[in-house]
This record gives structure tokens, C-alpha cells and sequence, in this order.
């Protein structure tokens, strides 16, 4: 695929995504296909009008039949019987006469068509003529089979002892022949391999007669040949005349007894039917289990026929009122889940795309229970609903609060599908929420394996209590516990392969993703470190920093980190025009006009936006390479140009926004405090003789700046916010640039340079006419000249350069966050 193929899917799906992903009609549709398709899992009413099993007492009134009705056999005791009735069922075959007539005709024919070939060929032989040669052709074109040398000869003997009025060789032949053809066919020859049939007889029918014979007594097509030709070298030796033979037989000899599919299926049809349904009829008026009665296997068949008559005596209308509760208690379950969405997680409700993933997981979950019942199992199945596995994946791909009250709602719907059962509801609740828990911090797929045991545990807890409580035997206790055990080894497998399939899918951007994305053997780090080894030592920075302001301040410190190493990717592209990479080398955009200059400095942002989607970097880590430069000014270029402008009145227009990066600005929490970081990181620099205090007014006044720009407008970082990101900018830079114990050598060398010092005011920084090497791009509205290899552009520091109105804007700013506080 070519790159203005994928730049147009791209946009494609861009454009797809930004109009689908908030569609407030998606939204019902998805809601409602989810509701309409768990309501088709739950069961009909019959199945959850009492609730009772064999063994248990019966606590309720005695319950008198109001009707009469059978009693059905047990659904798998029929279905067990109907089998076993078709397995007793024959196999249909027929006897076919004429098959066996045709092939008797077709030995003869073929026997006669060889004689008429040896005498075309002995024709051909004497006259050469080319009539006689197309005649042979013709003849032994008819031939099904080709002869050699010796046959050719033998042929011609028969033939020249024919002439001679000698014995009628081909006549005897075709009788002797025929003879052992029309025994074995007499016997019979199936159509069918007899190793592969599952029963010793078939049915064997004549007409309008059948016979049950062994299918010892007849032959398949390998045993025919093999009798035929035992049957001719008895009768006529090892030697041509029977290889001749075979020849022919082969040719023409087909089963005569031939498989009647269709007959066989009615058979076994009319034999599964004729087995009774019922096994007895219960009167009006009759009891049907009198109260404190022990149930048994046969009042349970009496209870079951009895709620199965219900609901065929009720109708349409007890249909209809089941439907309709179902409806309003999966949507009551569901809604629920929904409101704690909308109220605390704004961000999945606003994502079509995560609600579909979340429907999916509960479609999955609720078809298992389904299946549960569906498979009319002895066993305890129902421990095989696999909901530690969706548990640990809403606590991978959302948090552990989503994915306990999915697991609550997961739980409340199986139970509702397997008619109610509390039991098995605290069950998956338990489980489910013990496996969410176990990968809350997870950081490594194969940590989703160690939920293991703490899944095992919570089923058998469960599972023990419970069963305790209801008086269940050991056996029934072992059966679930073995049943809970497979749960527990399967989940974790289960979540490991979906959480793959929904990250490509839905592309879903986990922390286990971030966490891969944030090793340094990445392609794209890798490559950084090797062809812009200033700016990888940067992003490091950037990621540190952002890290801990995303810790202070409860955002995602695992996405801030990894979007502070991948937010100058772009910059490897150019690299030698950015000073952190250069050492010792000119300076690029000493030749450059200060608005190609800019247009460099600003490309950096779509390579690095195409970079990151040629290597498959997810969104949400795209998203930061251009919003942490937001629609900032580049201010050295821009003043360059702006100088330059003033020399030469009237030449030349400066505009703003050819200055500026295109933006967006920061739309949320972790790409805010990656700008924050990316502008003080460039700001504490340039400053000389650091101290706490320098370094901690650099900070405030570079927040205060975005802020009072408006690049923090988009993002949720309130004012509280940006103190604590301050701080934690300032407990990191100052662990960079502590201050480090000077040895007497040092301390005299020093002393010894400083002796020819220059007047106070030489220690003003020189201004320099030569143009600085942009390599930090956040700019403020202070420039300092390339005096040292650090990014030029910075903030003011020891000197507020602030104009007078945003100096004012400022001291209002902080009168309103002292207020505050």
C-alpha cells in the first residue's frame, strides 16, 4: 500500500472516529442491542417458575394439579432413549438385478470387442491399407483397458485356431468367465467399506421384502476383486489368459447392492419417534408432592410436567408478561452500570467505541451462562462462566472500579439467566473481584497468570460456605471445586489472548502497552538515542518530570511518562538543527531566514505525528507530540524577523501565526503537565548559579505563563493542580542540580581565575548578533543568547522581563490562588 493510500485511510478513520465516537444515537442503539440480546439468553418461563432440586425438601404447600397433564420423561433420559433407538436402526441397502444383468452384458461385449480387434489387426497386418488401419483404431478405441505383447498373442492364437475350425476359444472364455462373475454377483457386492460400518447386519431389501443378514455374508468392492481373482486363476492358471481376464473384470464389475440413504433416514426417523415421551398421567385434583416431602427423581418429573403444562395452559399473555419483566430487569441491571459511567467515568461514556467493548465482554460473559444451560449437563458447568476473565480485563483496559461494578453487573445477569441463582451470583462476584484486584497494578502480561490462585480461592470460599449452608454432600462440594479449578486456569489464558484481540481492535491503549512503549530497546527510543542522543537525554527528563506531577496530582504517571518520551520523536528527522544535538558544530540557522528557520523548528511536530503512525504508536501517545507545544509562539524567530522587519520599513509583513505551532492545544491532564515540563525543563537551563529559589520562581513563572497564554484552557488542570505539578517540577529539578562540595583545588582555582575579573557590569551576558540554535522549542517572551551549549529559549529568571500587563495578570493570578489555598 502506498503512503498517500494509508494517509487516506487514515483520514478516512480519523473522520469516522470524530463523527461516531460521541453519537448520542450510537449510544441507544448500542444500548439496545445489548438489552435485546441478553433478553434472547435468558430462559422461558418455565424453567424458573420454582426453584428445587432432587434431594431437597419441599418446603412450600401441598401442591394439588389444577389440571390434568403427562408426566415427561427427563429431557436427557428421552434424548438418550431417541439415540439409543436410532443406533438399533439397520442400514437400508437394495438389491439392484439390473446392475448385476449389465455387467453379465458387458463381459460379453468386451470379449466380442477384442475378437473384432484381432481380426481388424490381422487385417491391418496383411494389406496396409489405410481403411483397414482406421477401422483397428476404431475397435481398439472401444477397448476399456490396453493389452501387452503376450495378450496380443494370445489373442491371435485364439483367432488363427478359430479359423482352422478349431475350439470356439473366445466363447469358452466368455462362458468360463461369466460364470464366476454371476456367483460373486449373486452373493453381493455393497457399495460401502465394511470396516467403517458401526453394526454387524444390515437390512437387506428385494422389492418389497427386506432380510437382516451379516455383512460377513457379503462382499465389498476389495473383497470381490480379491475373490474374483482367486476364483479365475483357479480356473484358468497364473499365465496371460488370466491376467486377460482380470482386465475385465475390473472394467466391468460394480456393487449391485447399493446404500439407501433416504430409506435408512426414515427409518431411523420413525424408530426415534416411536419412543414414548411420557412415562405417565397425572388426574385433576391429583397431589401432585405434599409439603416437607423429600423431593426424588420422579416428583421431580411430576413438578417439571407440571410447570411445562402451566405455561401451555396460560398462553400467549404469560409469554408476553415473562418477556417484558426480562426486559426491565436486564435493562434495571444495566442501567445501573450505566449511570456510574456517566457520573464517574465521562470519559467512557463519551467513547462509543469503549461501550462497545464493554457490551462485547458482557455479551460474552452472558452467552456462557446460556451455554451453561443449554448443555443439559450433570456436572456443575455453570463454574466454567469464565467472569474473572472480564473482570481482569475491565481492570486492565478501564480501573478496578469499573471493573468491580462490571463484575456486580456481570454476575447479576448470569444469575438472572440460570433462573435466579443467588448462590452462583456471590460466587462470580467473589471470584471476579479477587481477580480484578490481582492485576490492579499489574506491570507485565505474565503478572495476569499469577490471579490464578486468588481466583481458585475465591470460588472455593464461595463454594465451601455455600454448600454448607445448603447440606450438599462431599461429592458435590469436589465436583464444583474441580469445575472452579479449571475456571481459575482458564481465565487467566481467556484474558491474556482477548486483552491482544481488543488492543488491536478497538485499539485500546492499557498501561501494559505503555509499560512495553517505555523500554529504552523500543525501535523508535532506540533509534532516537542514536541520531538525537540530545534530545533522547531530554525526553527522559520529560518523562521523569511528568511522571511525578501525574503522581502529585492523580492523573496517569505511566501515560505522562511515555508521552514525555515520545513527544520530540520528530526531531530525529532533522536533528542537526537543534542545539542539545550538536557538539561543537556550526550553527544551521546562522543561513536561514528566521521564518524557514521556524518552519523547521514547527515541521518537527508532523514528522513526528507520521513517525509515531508508521510504527504504530498508539493515539493517545500521538496526541502528545502536538499539543505540548500547543499554539505557542516561537518568540526568537519571531523578534529575529520582527528586527529585521524594522530595518527594512515596508518590505516585508510579519505575521503571527507563521510564528506559531498549529496546535492543538492540550486537551488533557497528562499532555498539560508534559508542556508544563517540556517549557521548565527548557527555562532552568539558562540559569546560572542555580539555587532553590531561582529554580522554583523559573517554575512559577513559566506555569503562570501557559496558563496566562491560554494553552491550559482545553486540559482539566485546575489552579490546585498546577501548585502541586510546581512542586513536584521542583523536587526533580533540584535533585538534577544540586549543589556539589567544592575540593580546596577547586576552590583556589577559582579564586586564582577570579583575580583579573572585569568590572561588575562585564558580567552581564553579551549580546550576540549570531542566531542561536533552536533546540528548545517552548518559547517565552525572554530570549537569551547562545552563551552556552543549554536551549536558548527560556524564561525570565535573576530579571523579570514580563510586560507590565502580564506582570499585572500575574499578580492577579497569584492573589487569586493565595485566596484559594
Amino acid at each position: 500500500m502506498t503512503t498517500s493510500s494509508k494517509n487516506i485511510l487514515q483520514k478516512l478513520r480519523d473522520f469516522l472516529l470524530e463523527n461516531t465516537r460521541d453519537n448520542i444515537t450510537l449510544k441507544f442503539l448500542i444500548g439496545l442491542i445489548l438489552i435485546a440480546l441478553i433478553t434472547v439468553m435468558f430462559p422461558h418461563p418455565e424453567s424458573i417458575e420454582y426453584s428445587y432440586n432432587v434431594g431437597s425438601v419441599w418446603t412450600d404447600k401441598d401442591l394439588i394439579a389444577q389440571f390434568s397433564f403427562p408426566v415427561y420423561k427427563d429431557f436427557r433420559q428421552y434424548e438418550k432413549e431417541r439415540q439409543e433407538a436410532e443406533k438399533n436402526v439397520y442400514p437400508v441397502f437394495q438389491r439392484h438385478e439390473d446392475v448385476t444383468k449389465n455387467q453379465i452384458d458387458a463381459l460379453g461385449q468386451i470379449v466380442q470387442s477384442l475378437e473384432e480387434v484381432v481380426v481388424a489387426r490381422v487385417r491391418m497386418m496383411k494389406t496396409r491399407a489405410s481403411r483397414d488401419s482406421l477401422s483397428y483404431r476404431e475397435s481398439i478405441g472401444e477397448l476399456p483397458f490396453s493389452l501387452t505383447d503376450d495378450e496380443w498373442n494370445l489373442l491371435h492364437q485364439w483367432q488363427a485356431t478359430e479359423n482352422r475350425g478349431g475350439v470356439k476359444r473366445f466363447e469358452n472364455f466368455t462362458q468360463t468367465l461369466s460364470s464366476i462373475v454371476s456367483d460373486v454377483l449373486k452373493t453381493g457386492i455393497i457399495d460401502q467399506l465394511k470396516m467403517k460400518q458401526s453394526r454387524a447386519e444390515l437390512a437387506l431389501r428385494k422389492g418389497t421384502e427386506e432380510d437382516i443378514i451379516p455383512y460377513a455374508k457379503l462382499y465389498d468392492d476389495d473383497e470381490a476383486i480379491n475373490v474374483l481373482s482367486a476364483r479365475i486363476r483357479a480356473a484358468m492358471g497364473e499365465g496371460t489368459q488370466a491376467s486377460l481376464a482380470l482386465k475385465i473384470v475390473r472394467a466391468i464389475v460394480k456393487p449391485n447392492i447399493l446404500f439407501n440413504r433416504e430409506e435408512s433416514d426414515r427409518a431411523i426417523q420413525r424408530a426415534a419417534d416411536d419412543v414414548p415421551r411420557t412415562i405417565g398421567f397425572m388426574q385433576e385434583n391429583e397431589r401432585i408432592i405434599s409439603k416437607h416431602d423429600r423431593i426424588t427423581d420422579e416428583k421431580k418429573l411430576k413438578l417439571d410436567s407440571y410447570r411445562k403444562a402451566r405455561v401451555e395452559q396460560g398462553s400467549e399473555y404469560i409469554e408476553w408478561r415473562h418477556r417484558i419483566g426480562i426486559v426491565l430487569h436486564v435493562t434495571i441491571v444495566i442501567g445501573l452500570f450505566t449511570i456510574y459511567l456517566f457520573l464517574f467515568r465521562k470519559r467512557i461514556i463519551h467513547d462509543n467505541g469503549k461501550l462497545v467493548l464493554i457490551s462485547l465482554i458482557l455479551l460474552l460473559e452472558t452467552f456462557f451462562a446460556y451455554l451453561s444451560l443449554a448443555l443439559t449437563l450433570t456436572e456443575p458447568v455453570q463454574y466454567l462462566i469464565f467472569v474473572p476473565a472480564a473482570s481482569m480485563l475491565l481492570t486492565i483496559i478501564f480501573d478496578s472500579r469499573v471493573a468491580f461494578y462490571g463484575t456486580v453487573t456481570i454476575a447479576l445477569l448470569i444469575a438472572g439467566i440460570r433462573g435466579n441463582d443467588y448462590a452462583f451470583a456471590l460466587t462470580s462476584l467473589v471470584a471476579g473481584a479477587l481477580g480484578a484486584y490481582t492485576v490492579r497494578d499489574i506491570r507485565n502480561r505474565t503478572q495476569i497468570f499469577r490471579s490464578l490462585i486468588f481466583i481458585f480461592t475465591g470460588y472455593a470460599l464461595s463454594i465451601i460456605a455455600i454448600s454448607l449452608e445448603q447440606f450438599e454432600s462431599l461429592t458435590t462440594i469436589t465436583s464444583a471445586l474441580t469445575y472452579a479449578l479449571a475456571n481459575a486456569v482458564f481465565s487467566p489464558v481467556l484474558t491474556y489472548g482477548l486483552l491482544i484481540f481488543f488492543e488491536r481492535v478497538f485499539k485500546v491503549t492499557t498501561d501494559l502497552t505503555l509499560l512495553e512503549l517505555s523500554d529504552f530497546n523500543q525501535p523508535l527510543l532506540h533509534q532516537l538515542s542514536a541520531k538525537a542522543p540530545g534530545t533522547f537525554h531530554h525526553s527522559i527528563m520529560i518523562g521523569n518530570m511528568a511522571e511525578a506531577a501525574a503522581d502529585a496530582i492523580g492523573a496517569n504517571s505511566i501515560l505522562g511518562r511515555v508521552g514525555g518520551y515520545y513527544h520530540d520523536i520528530g526531531k530525529m528527522i532533522k536533528a542537526e538543527y537543534f542545539v542539545e544535538n550538536q557538539v561543537g558544530s556550526g550553527n544551521r540557522h546562522n543561513r536561514l531566514k528566521p521564518r524557514m528557520s521556524a518552519l523547521i523548528i514547527q515541521s518537527h511536530v508532523k514528522e513526528g505525528v507520521e513517525l509515531g503512525r508508521e510504527y504504530g504508536l498508539p493515539e493517545k501517545i500521538l496526541d502528545f507530540i502536538p499539543q505540548h507545544h500547543g499554539t505557542t509562539r516561537i518568540s526568537y524567530f519571531y523578534d529575529k524577523a520582527l528586527k529585521q522587519a524594522m530595518r527594512r520599513p515596508g518590505k516585508e509583513t510579519i505575521n503571527d501565526e507563521d510564528f506559531r505551532y498549529p496546535g492543538p492545544k492540550p486537551q488533557t491532564k497528562e499532555t498539560g503537565i508534559v508542556m508544563l515540563a517540556d517549557s521548565v525543563e527548557a527555562s532552568t537551563r539558562v540559569i546560572d548559579e542555580i539555587t532553590p529559589q531561582k529554580l522554583e520562581q523559573a517554575i512559577e513563572n513559566m506555569i503562570k505563563q501557559r496558563f496566562i497564554e491560554g494553552q491550559l484552557d482545553d486540559c482539566d488542570l485546575t489552579l490546585r493542580d498546577l501548585t502541586k505539578i510546581k512542586d513536584a517540577f521542583l523536587k526533580i529539578l533540584l535533585g538534577i542540580h544540586h549543589q556539589r562540595i567544592k575540593y580546596p583545588e577547586q576552590q583556589r582555582s577559582e579564586e586564582a581565575a577570579a583575580l583579573p575579573a572585569s568590572k561588575p557590569s562585564d558580567t552581564a551576558l553579551p549580546v550576540v548578533e549570531t542566531v542561536p540554535t533552536v533546540a528548545r522549542e517552548p518559547s517565552t517572551t525572554a530570549m537569551l543568547p547562545e552563551t552556552r551549549s543549554s536551549p536558548e529559549i527560556a524564561p525570565p529568571t535573576t530579571e523579570d522581563k514580563t510586560p507590565r500587563g502580564e506582570r499585572e495578570q500575574a499578580d492577579t493570578l497569584r492573589h487569586m490562588t493565595d485566596q484559594q489555598s
